[in-house]
């Protein structure tokens, strides 16, 4: 029996189950939201590297670069969270094992990764096209070829090293970094327009300027599935399961309508198989362990303090354009809640599952106060640096970051520490149809008591008046940890499940 065989057979079991007409509104459904927020989004970064702003084409040009370099990046995580080449878990289990042509089960999966580079790379061709339509059909096909190398190069260093997920991890994030700072270097006034040659975030602006290089990346991007199809009988199965595993996850994420078991999930696989140092947990007792535990996170997570360090430019980036200053206040509040969420992983383990406050002989309550130290220290010096870089010297804006740091980290804690999706809430009626109302209620606890802790500051930045702020800022950011602190004690945990 051969793989194609076996597949058209798995192709009419699923087919007799279909219904062709929820099949037609799901696709429907999916184009339809795609086209709309496509557009919204094309519309705003139109308005912002078009020519026709006050922002100078050098400027406008290093911002593409650096989207381009953090585009980059965001496909290597991407691919290294998901495999990028993957199967179900019954294939893996049942066919993977058999005699079968390796090759042949797991190219479906290989077209599917030089799809989905294809419309990756389109997605940068058309950002590129905001800075000129000059050379559009050379931009747009060296953008596509870019995308379909980048994400067809992930699956031949799945196929050729032990762990491609580390390897995939830590490329992406160099390349975030080097995105943050070729943004402050472009508003800063620095010409970064070399950085176009040396890769593909680059390469759209290069074909249009030069033809010849659109037609040697098309050249190059043909070519490259035979060379991932070859590569495909070198996959091994260890690399094979873990893809499945975490493909797995992002379906379930998909059918459950939860993003909260993507960030398990990836904390799950983040430290599956990892060889921990001879750190030791810090010799402290009682609630104060829970300090030193996340302190000792912290310790085992560099990576992520560099990511939270590189996020303070994204501010500084947006101030540098020709945007309104609520963009730069969202940009700021955005970014602070990504960095901060690097010391709250082991609060919202804490609330899955109880065991460790058991095994400590404390309360849920107990628990949680001694998790606010370290984010309360790191959300502090994230927000005062922040700041400091938005307002362009140390002073006033140096001491609001320090004072909207408490509020910013009873933000992320509560954000880290929410409930499951719900699905037992009241539905929406919309034009598109039934749109349920559990998965947008998860989506605004994110930032809810954030936004609620930290509009002093927020005003601050769209007024520019950093010292009417600093007595609210204050005010606000005592009283929301405070009220945080009160419910974990009377309630046995801040927003837990019960």
């Amino acid at each position: 029996m051969k793989a194609g065989q076996v597949r058209r057979w798995v192709r009419r079991r699923q087919r007799s189950r279909e219904n062709a007409s929820d099949l037609f509104e799901t696709v429907y459904t999916l184009a339809l939201l795609a086209a709309m927020v496509g557009y919204m989004i094309w519309a705003q970064v139109r308005a912002v590297l078009s020519g026709q702003t006050a922002a100078p084409a050098g400027v406008r040009e290093g911002v593409v670069l650096a989207a381009g370099l953090a585009w980059t990046a965001a496909l290597l995580a991407v691919a290294a969270a998901l495999g990028p080449v993957s199967t179900s878990a019954p294939a893996l289990q049942w066919l993977i094992t058999t005699p079968l042509d390796r090759r042949s089960l797991l190219t479906p999966s290989v077209a599917q990764v030089l799809g989905l580079g294809l419309l990756a790379g389109l997605a940068q061709g058309l950002l590129t096209l905001t800075l000129s339509t000059v050379g559009a059909g050379a931009v747009l096909l060296a953008a596509v070829a870019g995308g379909v190398l980048v994400l067809g190069a992930t699956a031949v260093v799945q196929s050729a090293s032990r762990r491609p997920a580390r390897r995939l991890n830590t490329t992406a994030t160099v390349l975030a970094i080097a995105a943050a700072a070729i943004g402050v270097l472009a508003v800063s006034g620095v010409d970064v327009g070399a950085v176009a040659a040396t890769g593909p975030w680059g390469w759209p602006l290069l074909a249009g300027r030069h033809t010849w290089v659109a037609v040697l990346l098309t050249a190059a991007a043909l070519i490259a599935p035979f060379l991932q199809w070859y590569r495909l009988q070198a996959l091994t199965l260890a690399n094979l399961t873990d893809a499945a595993q975490s493909s797995g996850a992002a379906t379930a994420v998909f059918l459950t309508l939860d993003p909260g078991l993507a960030s398990r999930a990836a904390e799950d696989r983040r430290w599956r198989g990892r060889r921990l140092g001879p750190d030791k947990l810090p010799k402290l007792s009682g609630r104060f362990t829970a300090t030193g535990q996340d302190a000792l996170l912290l310790v085992r997570s560099p990576v992520r303090l560099l990511l939270g360090a590189a996020l303070v430019t994204v501010p500084v980036l947006a101030a540098g354009l020709p945007v309104s200053r609520w963009v730069i206040a969202a940009a700021w509040l955005i970014c602070a809640l990504a960095a901060a969420s690097a010391s709250t992983a082991n609060a919202r383990r804490d609330r899955d599952d109880p065991g460790l406050a058991r095994l400590l002989g404390l309360s849920d309550g107990e628990l949680f106060t001694g998790r606010l130290a370290v984010p309360i220290v790191l959300c502090t010096v994230w927000s005062a640096a922040a700041l400091t870089a938005v307002g362009g010297g140390f002073g006033e804006w140096t001491l609001l970051g320090a004072l909207a740091g408490p509020g910013l980290a009873a933000g992320s804690l509560r954000s880290a520490r929410r409930r499951e999706v719900r699905h037992d809430v009241a539905s929406l009626s919309s034009p598109a149809g039934i749109m349920p109302t559990g998965p947008f209620m998860w989506l605004a606890g994110a930032a809810d008591l954030a936004i609620i802790a930290l509009w002093p500051t927020l005003f601050a930045i769209v007024s520019q008046h950093p010292d009417l702020a600093l007595t609210n800022q204050a005010i606000f950011s005592a009283g929301t940890l405070g009220g945080l602190i009160v419910t974990a004690r009377s309630t046995g945990g801040a927003f837990s499940s019960r």
